[in-house]
């Protein structure tokens, strides 16, 4: 990621400074950065500023944006350790092992490549800490989780930060916006932070580089917390239920979803191609294969947004509830915002920008529903 965003002619990419000072005027915004090793200040000026700075953000702070909720609930702590326990995985391999046994309980998961693991757990009241326990105590427990009696462990580093069930009070404030942990603080209940962090990103990336194009009104930002705080608000409720936040996939699809074109296969391709792949950075029309004038619809609306049309094969447009006439608009986050019976009835209707902000009737719409 980080050499990616090098080879970004529009990105520079800075360590070791922090932010002091974030100022804002109707002409844009300035943030006042500091060399943490030399004391130097210095001055970036930009039209909006994302504050992605984590839950303890100063970014945040200086955009005066209050939260909303508890900030402890409980204590969860990780140490991170070197062992080799391939031969214990075996062919097992999984994303994480939840270690129910009562003397070791927690979450143990790989945190990198070769030998690295971590075990993480919801400190109970009463219970030791893992920096109040002794190194052969905590060689002992890593042993135990790992069903590993001879396991030969060598401690890394420990963490540890408390449980928090927060929401920001606002998602902008002017030419400010919050995203990631800085607007919510979850709990690892439920799984739902780090998913809803990278869809407020995603939202509101695509909603700003159409402000910056000149394909959209500054009143497209607006949407950015009328779609996205509901979500986090839900979200975060979720999180802190004392319960572990379990839900069935009927309740936690629709918000996870919100509204997302569904991911099918699509053949004739040569390889592997999702409907999902087909979604681009301006407006995505796909069609059903029964009237072949959609694959030349754009020319017909030439707007500020690009415009791609994909006419898709029978069984495809089936799985979408698509009928073989009919087109769907998806926006770049792959919402679906519209629907055509037929390729007459979009001539005579309004451009696909005109669409792009609403929601397909009958489509469940948080944002308005919450």
């Amino acid at each position: 990621m980080l050499a990616h965003l090098r080879q970004m002619p529009s990105a520079i990419v800075r360590f070791g400074c922090e932010l002091t000072g974030l100022t804002q005027d109707q002409a844009g915004v300035r943030g006042v950065l500091q060399d943490r090793q030399t004391a130097a200040t210095s001055q970036v000026d930009a039209e909006y500023v994302i504050a992605a700075d984590g839950a303890h953000s100063r970014a945040r702070e200086q955009l005066g944006i209050p939260m909303d909720g508890p900030a402890h609930l409980a204590d969860y702590e990780r140490v991170e350790f070197l062992a080799s326990l391939a031969g214990a995985v075996g062919d097992r391999r999984y994303a994480l092992y939840v270690i129910t046994r009562p003397d070791a309980a927690g979450v143990l998961a790989q945190r990198g490549r070769g030998d690295r693991w971590g075990i993480s757990r919801e400190r109970t009241v009463g219970e030791p800490r893992f920096a109040d326990l002794g190194e052969h105590e905590l060689t002992g427990l890593i042993a135990r989780a790992a069903g590993v009696g001879d396991l030969r462990a060598r401690i890394e580093r420990l963490g540890s930060f408390p449980f928090a069930a927060q929401i920001a009070e606002r998602y902008r404030e002017r030419r400010g916006f919050l995203a990631g942990d800085a607007a919510h603080r979850m709990t690892p209940r439920g799984g739902t932070g780090m998913n809803t962090a990278i869809q407020d990103s995603f939202d509101l990336g695509w909603k700003l580089a159409w402000v910056l194009r000149g394909w959209a009104s500054r009143d497209l930002l607006d949407t950015y917390e009328t779609e996205r705080r509901p979500v986090g608000l839900h979200n975060v409720k979720r999180a802190g239920q004392s319960t572990g936040a379990r839900a069935s996939a009927a309740e936690a699809l629709p918000w996870d979803l919100n509204g997302r074109l569904a991911h099918h296969w699509i053949r004739g391709h040569g390889r592997p191609v999702s409907t999902l792949d087909l979604v681009g950075d301006g407006l995505t029309v796909l069609a059903g294969p029964g009237d072949p004038r959609w694959a030349h619809a754009k020319a017909h609306d030439p707007g500020p947004v690009p415009v791609a049309v994909h006419l898709l094969d029978a069984g495809t447009a089936d799985a979408l509830d698509l009928e073989p006439e009919a087109a769907m608009l998806v926006r770049p986050d792959g919402r679906e915002v519209h629907r055509w019976p037929g390729y007459d009835r979009w001539l005579a209707g309004p451009s696909w920008a005109a669409h792009s902000l609403a929601t397909r009737p009958g489509t469940r719409s948080l944002a308005q529903t919450v």
